[in-house]
């Protein structure tokens, strides 16, 4: 039976396992992550067998080609749930949630709520700190730092807030791929410089 659906493009069956894996040899890795190294296929379609398990090529365009000892079943699983979580993932929009210097308590603390919900939900969040007419830059910037200490548990795309035009703004997201994570309202006030320290 051909491998190719109509169209010409050839159908994933993904990878090979037990009796498909035709190569003399392997590099196998056992059930619990120990790497045997080189071993005859056969040896390891037997090692499989009696653990109960399968054979999987993991890594096919190694000389010989790694193969693990596994669950299969286990695997396709756990692989078809990562692939769906990356997709819904990819699908979050982007929240912007909109601050200024004189904002009600109430609205600014119901905004914050807001915000964590759908960082929880996997969306990227936006901060923005609007500076309008005579408002005070460094009462803007003294808010938004306030504001900020409320999500210590999230890590920040950008290291520091960006400043452009007459607004600040930083973006968060759960799976943030920085290390920074903005710092409390104590550390905030201690790490500020010489100059900028609250009187």
């Amino acid at each position: 039976m051909s491998d190719y659906h109509r169209g010409g493009k050839k159908k994933d069956f993904g990878p090979r396992k037990n009796s498909y894996i035709r190569v003399p040899k392997v590099q196998l890795i056992t059930e619990t992550g120990e790497n045997i190294g080189e071993i005859d296929t056969s040896k390891a379609l037997q090692m499989a067998q009696e653990a109960e398990l399968d054979l999987v090529e993991v890594g096919a365009n190694a000389k010989p080609p790694v193969c693990k000892i596994m669950d299969y079943s286990k695997y396709v699983y756990e692989q078809n749930k990562k692939a769906r979580k990356n997709k819904s993932n990819k699908n979050k929009s982007l929240k912007e949630f909109k601050f200024s210097p004189v904002i009600d308590v109430g609205d600014k603390n119901t905004r914050i709520r807001r915000a964590k919900e759908f960082l929880d939900k996997g969306h990227p969040v936006k901060l923005t700190m609007w500076i309008k007419g005579r408002q005070s830059r460094e009462q803007a910037k003294e808010v938004f730092t306030d504001i900020l200490t409320n999500f210590t548990d999230y890590s920040s795309i950008e290291a520091e807030p960006h400043h452009e035009g007459r607004q600040i703004n930083i973006t968060y997201r759960l799976d943030g791929k920085t290390k920074n994570k903005q710092n409390s309202k104590e550390e905030n006030k201690a790490n500020k410089p010489e100059g900028e320290q609250k009187s």
